[in-house]
């Protein structure tokens, strides 16, 4: 029955593979407390050892300035003064700062770095959205490279007016 069970070549690599793991764990087992007992023998010096080296840091303290992102860039306060930037009028899509800036993510086809691109350009509330018309779309897309008909696709102008009617009429009955 013992040579039946040897004869069967699974078997014997199994025992083979079991052999050798055994040996690689007794191998680091005894390494392992070679290296335990060395770094008993080598304690490291108490901390008292520590203050009368007199070690001083000579790396001047530096200080970064939080900015815009990771890319270093400062956020566009509002948008300039003139009504036609960038071929856009203000005067009619209206004028926001980054103060009443709305979260144009919760509009679906904007994530974060298209909310960030329509900022640089002075977009920042639903209002201006809801104001669109075609030829602001159009120069909206060339200006924030998009792609052509996204923003009609994804309905922005709709969007945008259905979330400040909502927003209009939850301020109406909280008040």
């Amino acid at each position: 029955m013992l040579l039946s069970l040897f004869s069967n070549p699974n078997i014997t690599h199994l025992i083979e593979i079991f052999s050798w793991m055994l040996g690689s764990f007794l191998i680091g087992l005894y390494f392992g407390r070679q290296i335990k007992s060395s770094e008993k023998d080598n304690k490291l010096p108490e901390k008292e050892s520590f203050d009368e080296l007199n070690i001083t840091d000579d790396v001047p303290k530096i200080r970064a300035i939080m900015t815009f992102e990771r890319g270093g860039k400062e956020m566009q306060k509002s948008t300039p003064s003139d009504s036609y930037t960038n071929g856009l009028n203000f005067k009619r899509i209206g004028i926001a700062t980054l103060e009443t800036k709305d979260s144009l993510q919760q509009l679906k086809g904007i994530g974060s770095a298209i909310e960030d691109k329509l900022n640089n350009i002075g977009i920042f509330t639903f209002k201006q959205i809801s104001n669109f018309n075609s030829k602001d779309i159009e120069k909206i897309t060339e200006l924030i490279k998009f792609f052509p008909g996204r923003i009609e696709r994804d309905d922005w102008v709709g969007q945008a007016f259905k979330k400040l009617h909502n927003n209009y009429d939850n301020e109406s009955t909280n008040n």
